[in-house]
């Protein structure tokens, strides 16, 4: 693959003179290369490619953006980067042409490797950067980030958190929403940029090098992109891939699978969930063990690397309310608290879900199976606390085959079907807790969109049970 070298002497954009003011403030990348009239090609205007294209133009690329869909929200992106001057933009389609035109190209996370405008590019040697790789080269603030199967936002938000009441400024960005492109512009080097990195995002890194990684644990997800659990784990581990021993890398020392990889990471090893081989400094105590989640050490061990005195990683703990769609508690039915992890896309994170909520519960569950094996979500429904399950979405009969017997499955065409089903079942002092453990995608736009249906439907009861 081709790698990048200088710049082109095509003749620079329009607006130069602004251009090169705003990219002389970035300055150019961490290896000295100037951007300044490079043709980059922009795979997919959604979150990631949109703020992508933006920090190019900033910078004074010629910008050419693609994007296979025309939905409205693409056309919106197209309009807002014509608006911005960039002219070459094609939408509902992908063209070799503009691919082979290009000196780099940058991916956003959804865009398959396998199929496609990438391996035009790979055929052509035309160097690929995640949106990821992209902000990080031109980033000016130390860089924490971190991966792993479930928890990865709410963590990078509370270690944002944390290091904003110790008087930092933080921002937490990447895959919880937040393009980490878009925010470079505003960081400088007292910043911190507390990053969320998806294995897709990992993909297409080779440089990328945070001060601090932590991998919070590995499960099985996202096996239609990677060929299998062992390839996702190794996507995972390209976290660690330039780290040295001047770095941290925070490992959670109860996970076999981080385990067994922990031996290629070069960074220097802080381990949460388990001591192992930590030293003195940081050792959790049982206490502590016992008291905190394991997102919570691993943000505690970060926030020590970071300088930050454990008093006040406590403090702020204790005070965070946590994340939309992740255990949000949203209303109480009948006594039964009705609590929204529509997050949750994986029989994994569904079992975590379930392990984390106290007390007796009623679990809905369902929606498309993105090719991961179910029969972990047999453990969820046959938890001696679940005395009720309700299924909905595409895969419910292969998970209603998962209950084996189960006296209480209610099966339904809606979620707010589905709803009034687990109202039913519920008593007072339960929770109902609908952990999907599957996509979203096959009755709703994503998991934002599953969330607040779901929040709306319990609203909606509540107030007419008023």
């Amino acid at each position: 693959m081709r790698t990048l070298t200088s710049p082109s002497t095509a003749a620079p954009a329009a607006g130069f003179d602004a251009v090169r003011r705003a990219a002389h403030l970035l300055g150019t990348d961490r290896f000295g290369r100037s951007w300044i009239g490079r043709r980059v090609a922009v795979i997919g205007l959604g979150r990631s490619g949109l703020a992508a294209a933006r920090l190019l133009h900033t910078l004074g690329c010629r910008v050419l953006a693609t994007d296979a869909k025309e939905t409205p929200a693409v056309r919106q992106a197209e309009a807002s980067l014509r608006a911005l001057g960039i002219e070459t933009i094609e939408v509902g389609r992908h063209t070799k042409s503009l691919i082979e035109s290009a000196e780099a190209v940058v991916t956003s996370p959804g865009v398959p490797e396998a199929t496609g405008p990438l391996p035009w590019a790979v055929e052509r040697g035309i160097p690929i950067l995640s949106e990821i790789e992209l902000a990080w080269l031109f980033c000016p603030a130390p860089v924490v980030a971190v991966t792993g199967t479930n928890g990865k936002s709410t963590v990078v938000t509370l270690l944002a958190e944390v290091l904003t009441a110790a008087g930092r400024h933080a921002v937490a960005c990447g895959n919880l929403g937040l393009p980490f492109s878009s925010i470079v512009e505003s960081l400088t080097p007292q910043s911190i940029a507390v990053v969320e990195v998806s294995s897709f995002q990992l993909g297409w890194c080779d440089t990328f090098r945070p001060k601090i990684a932590a991998l919070l644990n590995i499960g099985a997800n996202h096996l239609d992109r990677h060929r299998s659990a062992q390839a996702y784990a190794a996507a995972k581990a390209r976290l660690f891939q330039r780290q040295t021993p001047e770095d941290v890398a925070v490992l959670n020392g109860a996970d076999d699978a981080v385990r067994q990889l922990a031996d290629g990471v070069l960074g220097r090893h802080v381990w949460f969930n388990d001591n192992r081989s930590n030293p003195a400094a940081w050792r959790l105590e049982p206490g502590t063990l016992q008291a905190l989640s394991p997102g919570q050490q691993a943000v505690l061990q970060m926030a020590r690397a970071l300088g930050v005195p454990d008093p006040l990683t406590w403090q702020v703990m204790r005070g965070f309310r946590g994340l939309e769609h992740r255990l949000e508690r949203v209303a109480a039915l009948r006594g039964a608290w009705f609590v929204n992890d529509s997050k949750s896309t994986t029989p994994d994170s569904a079992l975590y879900a379930v392990r984390q909520t106290p007390g007796r519960l009623i679990v809905m569950a369902g929606g498309r199976n993105k090719g991961l094996d179910l029969r972990p979500m047999g453990a969820v429904f046959h938890d001696p606390r679940v005395t009720g399950v309700v299924l909905l979405g595409e895969c419910r009969d292969q998970l209603r085959a998962l209950c084996n017997g189960h006296a209480e499955v209610r099966v339904a065409e809606t979620l707010e079907e589905a709803v009034v089903a687990a109202v039913a079942l519920a008593q007072p002092g339960m929770t109902v807790l609908f952990s999907p453990g599957c996509a979203s995608f096959d009755m709703f736009t994503d998991f934002e969109d599953r969330g607040r249906r779901f929040k709306a439907a319990v609203t909606a009861l509540a107030g007419n049970a008023a």
